[in-house]
This record gives C-alpha cells, structure tokens and sequence, in this order.
C-alpha cells in the first residue's frame, strides 16, 4: 500500500515543471593597476568582489531557489511532507493522539477553512455564483448522476465477466452515489484559483442533496437503503459550514485592510488546514491499513484510480463550454470528489452486520486519498491556467 502511494506521488512530482535556473552573479572585475596591501577587512572584500566565493555566498543561490520552489509549490511540497511523516510517525494523527483529529480535522479544518472563505471571499461574488444555475446544475447532475449511472454500467460489466469481487462492485456503487466534499473541494479551488463561489455553493448544495438521494440511488443500484438522521446532518453542515463562512461575511467589512494585507498568509492556513487532514487521513491509513487481501487491494485500487482519472477527464473536457477557465477549475473538482464524512456513516448503516463489510468500505478508503493527492498535484497546473486565461482577458 505504500508503495502505491510512493508511485502515485512519483508521478505527482513528474508532472511539476523542473526548477528554473538561477540567475548567474555577474561581478565586475577589479581594476589591474598596482594594488597596495590592504588591510584584513578590505581582503576580505577583495575575495567577495573577485576571488574565491566563500561556501556561505556559493550555498546562498541554493537556499533561494529552494526556498522560492517551497512558496511556489508550498501545497504540493506540504502533501508530500505529509505523507511522508504519516508513514514514520502514524501514532500522532490518530484519535486520541497529540494532534487530536477527532477535534481539529472534524471541527477545526472545515470551520477554518470556511471562516477564511467568508473573510476573503467577496459579498458580491457568492451572490453571482449563486445565480449560475446551468453550472450548479451541471456540477450535480455530472456528480449524483453521471457518475452513479457510469460507474454501474462499467462494474455489471466487470462482474459479467467475473472480474469483479460483488464486494467491491457494492463499495463502488456506495461510493459513486455520494456526495461532493464538503471542505476539500472548496480548498483545492481555492488553491487551484478557480471560482471559489462555485465551489462553496456546490459543496453545500451538493451535501444537502446527498442526505436526500444517495440512500435512493443505493436502494436502487445496491437494492439496500437506510436511514439517515437528517437533522443532524443538516446541523453539521449548518455549523461547520455555513456558520463559520456568515461569520466570515459579516467580518469581512471590519477587517477589510487587515485581510487585504494579510491574504497570503490567509491562503496558506486555509491550505495547511487541508494539510492538516491529509496528514491525519494518512496516518490512519497507515496504522489501520485496509484489511482486505493485498490482491483484492490492488485490484480495487486500479480501478478507483481509473475510474478518477477517467471522470476527472470527462469533467475537464463537458466544462469547455464554460465561461472562464477559474469556472472549470471549480466544476472539475466539486464534480469529481466523494465525500468520506457521510460516506462511511452510510456504509455502517446500510451493510450492518456483512462480514465484507472492510471490502466494502476499500473504494472509499482509497478515493478520499486519492482525489487529495490527485488534486494537490494539479492545483499548480490549473493556477497557472488561469492565470493564463485572465492575462489573455484583460
């Protein structure tokens, strides 16, 4: 298993653009008339103008363009650090440990992320999003539907042929029928530069339609259902969602300039709260692990990794009608993700008591890191364009 995320991140970096070469220091050569002696702090100025560079001043250039990658690529660097410390020490993102997910992954990452939507994101913004209702309405038919139909087709295939374990082909079915999510797609669009708006109005949309249509597209791909609290889950959207980005909003207005100043800073805590999850949804991985057999496993895994390369083509190719490229990147992110939070509840509700139930929950286990790392990887190539599109714009 880690090896396949070893490989999944070798292909992530081969994708990035190589580092671009520094400039050459170019000093002026001292004058070839007779020199006086100097005293030791002129030789000392002497040997930095034209003789050998000490190590400090040869390592300096280094340490820049290493600093400058890490701020140009800061998520892509951050999620394989990640990673990377998930697998040595997985013991400190588990519940109960030092960094306490059950609290700052459940509660702390969603409600910040939100919180610094609404302080950055323009009033006037949200407001014209939420009148885009051919993009809502292509997002969440593309994602409840599209999908859900797709996905059945290909695993009735597979399992025709008896290439497909009936385990597996429910845990795609269960998987397809759910959701957007509800914080990531939001921080990846935002990371990305696409439309913001979009994303946030289509995560919260996309989650409240989920409660109501996921149990039917099971009952009718899968023939199980179940129920699902629907107050609670309304109030957990209503707190982690839409109470911190109000809040956000009616702040925004106050703290105007100190947001304008500060909008770096506040992208990158909006990004290293998502860190933050990856970095606690590994972990578990790591620890946990799957517990289906490494055939079963790797199997699984090859189809989930298709199936998302293929949609995440789909939706990159349906949103070429769109009107501006920051839209597509918001369409291809909130169309293509699987929520894990409302994923497993519904597994455990619908499947209780299945003895399979851990090959049921495998498509799941593997999509939610997946899209993660999938969508950091592409987050730079999809700023650069829009950049692009908005330099070609104006």
């Amino acid at each position: 298993m880690v090896a396949l995320y070893a490989l999944l991140l070798g292909c992530a970096f081969a994708t990035t653009s190589a580092l671009a070469p520094s400039p050459q220091l170019r000093l002026a050569p001292l004058a070839t008339a007779t020199r006086v002696a100097s005293p030791p702090l002129l030789q000392d100025y002497d040997r930095l103008r034209g003789g050998s560079k000490p190590e400090g001043l040869r390592l300096k250039p280094v340490v820049n363009q290493i600093g400058g990658f890490i701020d140009r690529r800061f998520f892509l660097v951050g999620v394989a650090g990640a990673i990377g410390l998930a697998a040595l020490v997985p013991g400190l993102g588990l519940k109960g440990g030092l960094l306490r997910p059950e609290l700052t992954v459940t509660w702390g990452a969603p409600c910040g992320i939100f919180l610094i939507s609404g302080l950055t994101l323009p009033t006037s913004q949200l407001r014209e999003a939420a009148m885009r209702v051919r993009t809502h309405a292509s997002i969440q038919a593309f994602n409840l539907a599209l999908m859900p139909i797709v996905t059945y087709l290909l695993c009735s295939a597979l399992s025709g042929l008896g290439l497909l374990d009936r385990g597996i082909r429910e845990g795609m079915l269960v998987m397809a029928a759910l959701p957007t999510t509800v914080n990531m797609c939001v921080a990846l669009t935002r990371s990305a530069g696409g439309d913001e708006g979009v994303a946030i109005f289509n995560a919260v949309l996309g989650n409240f339609l989920g409660i109501f249509l996921s149990p039917l597209l099971l009952l009718y791909t899968v023939g199980a259902t179940g129920a699902i609290e629907l107050p609670q889950a309304c109030a957990s959207l209503l707190r982690k969602v839409l109470l911190p980005l109000v809040v956000g909003q009616l702040a925004r207005q106050p703290l105007a300039a100190a947001v304008k100043q500060h909008k770096k800073l506040l992208s990158r805590t909006s990004e290293s709260l998502l860190l933050l999850t990856v970095f606690c949804t590994f972990c578990k991985t790591f620890s946990e692990g799957f517990g289906v057999p490494p055939v079963t496993f790797a199997a699984t895994a090859a189809l989930v990794t298709s199936t998302h390369f293929g949609f995440l083509a789909a939706a990159w190719f349906l949103s070429a009608g769109f009107g501006s490229v920051k839209e597509r990147v918001a369409f291809l992110y909130c169309s293509t993700q699987k929520t894990l939070a409302l994923g497993l509840p519904l597994l455990n509700i619908i499947f209780q008591g299945r003895t399979d139930l851990a090959v049921l929950c495998t498509p799941l286990l593997i999509q939610h890191p997946l899209q993660l790392l999938v969508g950091s990887v592409l987050t730079s190539k999809l700023a650069a364009r829009v950049k692009a599109d908005e330099t070609r714009s104006s």
